[in-house]
């Protein structure tokens, strides 16, 4: 398993740099860092002086009685974690015995064990050590700054690990410890962010059951921010009520940043909207289907009675340069479009923009400098990779291998997986590819080393000179498996894991392994494995979906590209709002959107699992004790 139940197990090149780990810990979407006396934003120098220091204390501490004894070996630890060496501290904190520490002893004990796990990306074991019983009876007898230091990493490790609510309760808490300013604001940024990752349905039920009046403002507010994605004006009319009811609430005067450009949302929306999308040629159909989702949203905000542009389609199967330009001179406030990548990287090129655009795939390259206007949104295989990088980590992976096809897009998953692990501190320990209806049993065996574990036991009796009783081993070197593969060799590569003796490795996969349509019987062979795809695919409620299946005949092929024409019609409006809001979260039928500085639009999906054949959504995150088939 990849979480040992004692910190003393983990291995030591799991441990991350720092940079690392503020990578890591932003997957939480936690805007804040925490007031950690023990982690310093400069770590100072290693200098000889403190390094005795630390084993002065130790040197004192072995001449001391108990409870002296154990109060220097914990400012021991201290000073090894002040100067990064983890390790040290680790090992002089897990040969404690905390059953016999005094009450504030244990609570320092707490925080600088957890700071550890946290830096390790342990979330789990960091879970443990800040929920036990123990400590929940020390609140009141608490330093005020030990408190925020716990409570900030509760915030952190809850919000790492999909317990919103616990998270958004311990920052409630911490708003009223902490005095400043800076501090207050990062703050309630990251308890925003927290609320804008629970389902509207649950913050309208909180709003209303919530104990506590100021958590109940927050998730009234958060219902408004959340359910309101589309229609601005509507939105500002329900903020404007929330402000009336909640003049004391502490957002009252300090609104969260998306909402504080409402006005100036509605006061610039696109008027007149261009779609640039493909006729002709042999991406017409794929442009029909992005055009039918589009209008799918569009007609269901305007059954609504909401504000709608003047919408012109213009074709980009030829000359799309052309048609941009036709489409300015014709009025057009936005451009939406194109879909083909050359003709994206085409209009990439441009010296500048004279309005806006929204294309809906990415470039070759990135501009050289950013081009001001131009947004990128698509369907990239490399967002998904990178998102199994991010989550098997923060579920506590390492140690990666990779299985992937022999084609130009899974290459570029792949690359991108590689990056994103390597970054955030995990290995890719092999790499295997494969061709279409290749040896799957073969391709398994040899990535696993079977047959070297065979040759081993064979040399083994050759040389005792007796039969010996013994089934291979695969590899004790993967804890993870990313594999790209369609339904149908999925299927067959999955099952064969298990007969070569490498059934508990979990396997991650990107939303190529899902048809998109239910076959329990077939995708028995699938149990087990996770992926990432678009809510889209297992959103019965939908009025977008409804509308785009009752009134085209698209093939079940084209539902992701309905899914992102769809989430290009929320999308027009709030540009500059995710822009100017780095953290801020569309969430929309592809998944929760968010923009990066260059203008890029990175979508973060829901996670999904075969369980009895049957694709299921998961929590954010799965705890591998937790795991049943």
């Amino acid at each position: 398993m990849p979480i040992r139940p004692l910190l003393r197990t983990l291995s030591t090149h799991s441990f991350i740099t720092l940079t690392a780990v503020s990578l890591a810990l932003s997957l939480s979407a936690c805007g804040s860092n925490p007031p950690q006396p023990n982690k310093p934003k400069q770590p100072p120098a290693k200098t000889q002086t403190e390094a005795i220091s630390a084993s002065k204390l130790l040197e004192m501490a072995n001449q001391a009685p108990s409870p002296e004894r154990e109060s220097l070996v914990l400012q021991a630890a201290q000073v090894y974690i002040t100067n990064q060496k983890f390790n040290r501290a680790r090992d002089l904190l897990v040969d404690m015995d905390t059953d016999i520490l005094a009450d504030q002893a244990y609570i320092k004990h707490t925080d600088l064990l957890s700071a550890i796990a946290l830096h390790e990306g342990s979330n789990f074991l960091a879970h443990g050590i800040l929920t036990k019983p123990r400590l929940e009876q020390q609140w009141q007898n608490m330093e005020p700054f030990m408190e925020v230091s716990l409570r900030e990493k509760r915030a952190q490790v809850f919000a790492l690990l999909g317990e919103a609510q616990e998270s958004v309760n311990e920052r409630i808490q911490l708003a009223g410890l902490i005095d400043n300013k800076t501090q207050q604001q990062k703050n309630q940024d990251a308890l925003w962010q927290n609320l804008m990752s629970i389902p509207f349905a649950e913050l309208q039920q909180l709003s209303q059951n919530e104990h506590g009046q100021a958590a109940r403002g927050w998730y009234s507010l958060a219902a408004i921010n959340k359910n309101n994605q589309i229609d601005l004006e509507q939105q500002r009319e329900q903020l404007q009520n929330w402000l009336r009811e909640w003049r004391g609430h502490p957002a009252h005067g300090n609104l969260p940043s998306d909402l504080r450009l409402l006005q100036s949302l509605i006061d610039q929306q696109p008027k007149q909207i261009a779609l640039l999308l493909p006729m002709q040629g042999k991406l017409a159909e794929a442009g029909e289907a992005v055009r039918d989702g589009f209008f799918a949203a569009y007609y269901q905000a305007l059954s609504n009675g909401r504000h709608t542009p003047e919408v012109r389609q213009y074709d980009s199967s030829s000359d799309a340069l052309a048609a941009y330009q036709q489409a300015v001179n014709e009025g057009a406030d936005l451009v939406i479009g194109p879909i083909d990548k050359e003709k994206v990287t085409e209009l990439s090129l441009m010296p500048s923009l004279q309005v806006p655009m929204l294309s809906l795939n990415y470039p070759d390259a990135p501009p050289a400098q950013p081009l001001k206007g131009f947004y990128q949104f698509g369907l990239a295989v490399e967002d998904e990779a990178r998102q199994v990088a991010r989550q098997a980590f923060l579920e506590g992976h390492r140690q990666a291998m990779i299985i992937i096809p022999t084609q130009e897009w899974s290459e570029r998953s792949a690359r991108a997986f590689t990056d994103e692990w390597e970054k955030l501190g995990g290995i890719v320990v092999n790499r295997t590819q494969f061709q279409a209806g290749a040896n799957y049993s073969g391709l398994v065996k040899d990535a696993m080393l079977i047959e070297q574990s065979q040759i081993r036991t064979r040399e083994l009796q050759q040389l005792l000179g007796v039969q010996l009783q013994s089934s291979p081993r695969s590899r004790g070197d993967v804890d993870m498996i990313f594999l790209i593969a369609d339904p149908a060799q999925a299927r067959q590569i999955k099952p064969t894991f298990a007969f070569h003796y490498a059934g508990n490795i979990p396997v991650y996969a990107t939303s190529q392994v899902y048809s998109g349509q239910p076959n329990p019987k077939a995708d028995r062979d699938l149990n087990g494995v996770r992926f990432n795809t678009m809510p889209w695919l297992f959103d019965t409620t939908s009025s977008e979906k409804q509308a785009v299946a009752q009134h085209t005949k698209s093939a079940a092929v084209y539902g992701r590209l309905h899914a992102l024409g769809a989430d290009a019609f929320r999308l027009y409006a709030r540009l500059p709002q995710l822009e100017q809001v780095p953290n801020m979260r569309i969430y929309g039928a592809t998944g929760a959107l968010h923009m990066l500085g260059d203008g890029r639009i990175e979508r973060e999906q829901i996670w999904v699992r075969f369980r009895n054949g049957e694709a299921q959504p998961l929590p954010m995150v799965i705890n591998e004790n937790e795991l049943a088939y």
